[in-house]
């Protein structure tokens, strides 16, 4: 498939009140020198760089296109402090210990996104509100009553809602239970990725935009970074460029998947109708396969998640869905009318789980971010400045893996596309009136 980093459809506007418009960073045309250069600005590598800057260490960002173009832009703006299975499958996976280290730090990425967007005065719609997860069929409820009480017994704002309280905070009749975790929140993404940039460059950081890097070599005990019209010496590297790899690294792109993911936006909503949809003012998802997220944002449009075609852009595709799930949850609406469409790539690890590799001597690469970019992103770029700036290794937390292309990648088209029928299949079975057991 051809790369991510080629395709041509334009990032979305930001809608957040107050929000800053392009960076307008300089392309690199000449040669510079760094402590560390960081290929990728999106979180990822926006967030290495502020965090090296607060540790006195200067970074050089090097971007494609523009800050945001890839996934950082295009995210649906959940600010999750979870990974994209839940604790016990995080504890089975890495193991007891770094299993407890990882949802430990998980559980941090909200404060931390919040807390840089308010030291640096980030104008991105931050709204900290709580996350609702819905069950959609009945039994999906016991699993969300258990993860409430993991979380309870840890002290976090955690709780269970019956169907009174979800409908009470959905506006909707829809749903058995949910659970509400008041520790999440959601942002702008492109006006979020553009102040994480602002703030980096603040702390020190220089940023290079419409740089896109074509060579990577060794070079004595330093690397040599080659763009289109420049070249850095660095001491040390880092690959942030998730679903928008390419063939820099040998072995980096087929160790992801990129997937095409979707989300549109209404036309904004009459004051009446406004205050019976999500009045409890949190982002809602559902325990069904794909794509579910819904909101309302501030400026009265309706948000929703949903999925399309994995491999192409089409996101009139996604239209249908998202108008079905909307007026089934909300029949009030009678019908609504959409606006903005949004189409980006996330990138896909085969575990789901985001990867951080040490591909040589001070080459880093964090990629596989699987859709929980925002939180999780932020918090990798804090990982990779500690184990640069020489953390010792019990103050870091995400485990360093071997790069293991996937080996069906070859196939990917086809099995993953047989895949998405099959969930779209079961949720639809599932999600029947009947089946749901909801009021007619």
């Amino acid at each position: 498939m051809a790369s991510p980093l080629d395709d041509t459809t334009p990032l979305p506007i930001p809608y957040a009140s107050g929000a800053s418009g392009p960076l307008g960073a300089p392309a690199l045309t000449d040669k510079e020198r760094a402590d560390v250069a960081i290929v990728g600005g999106g979180y990822t590598g926006l967030s290495t760089a502020l965090h090296l800057g607060e540790a006195g260490i200067a970074s050089v960002v090097l971007e494609a296109r523009e800050v945001g173009w890839g996934g950082s832009g295009r995210a649906f703006g959940q600010v999750v402090p979870y990974a994209k299975h839940d604790h016990r499958h995080l504890l089975h996976h890495f193991g007891s210990d770094v299993g407890e280290r990882l949802i430990t730090l998980l559980a941090q990425g909200p404060d931390v996104v919040f807390d840089i967007i308010r030291r640096y005065s980030i104008a991105c719609d931050a709204v900290r509100s709580g996350l609702l997860f819905a069950a959609h069929i009945p039994s999906a409820a016991e699993t969300l009553a258990e993860r409430a009480q993991f979380w309870q017994a840890r002290g976090a704002p955690v709780s269970f809602l019956d169907r009174a309280r979800t409908a009470a905070l959905t506006g909707s009749q829809y749903y058995p239970a949910a659970l509400l975790d008041e520790r999440g929140g959601c942002v702008d993404p492109l006006a979020y990725a553009r102040g994480l940039a602002r703030a980096a460059t603040s702390a020190g950081a220089t940023l290079f935009e419409r740089s896109r890097v074509i060579a990577l070599a060794r070079t004595g005990n330093r690397w040599a970074i080659t763009t289109e019209r420049g070249q850095i010496e660095a001491g040390a590297v880092v690959l942030a460029t998730d679903a928008y790899t390419d063939d820099l690294w040998p072995g980096l792109r087929q160790s992801l998947v990129p997937l095409r993911a979707y989300h549109v936006a209404s036309a904004p909503l009459g004051e009446n109708v406004r205050r019976s949809v999500m009045p409890g003012g949190q982002s809602l998802t559902d325990t069904r396969r794909l794509y579910s997220g819904i909101r309302l944002r501030s400026d009265g449009r309706l948000h929703v998640s949903t999925d399309g075609p994995a491999f192409r852009n089409d996101a009139r595709a996604a239209i249908d869905k998202a108008t079905r799930r909307v007026l089934d949850l909300f029949p009030q609406l009678v019908r609504v009318t959409w606006e903005k469409e949004v189409a980006g790539w996330v990138g896909m690890s085969a575990d789901q789980y985001p990867h951080l590799h040490n591909l040589a001597p001070n080459l880093w690469a964090a990629v596989g971010l699987s859709g929980r970019g925002i939180a999780f992103g932020t918090l990798l770029g804090r990982e990779l400045a500690n184990r640069i700036a020489g953390r010792p290794e019990h103050e870091l937390t995400m485990p360093v893996t071997p790069l293991q292309p996937i080996a069906v990648r070859r196939f990917t088209r086809p099995l993953v596309g047989g895949l998405m029928n099959w969930y779209r299949f079961l949720d639809g079975r599932e999600l029947s009136r009947g089946y749901l057991g909801a009021p007619s």
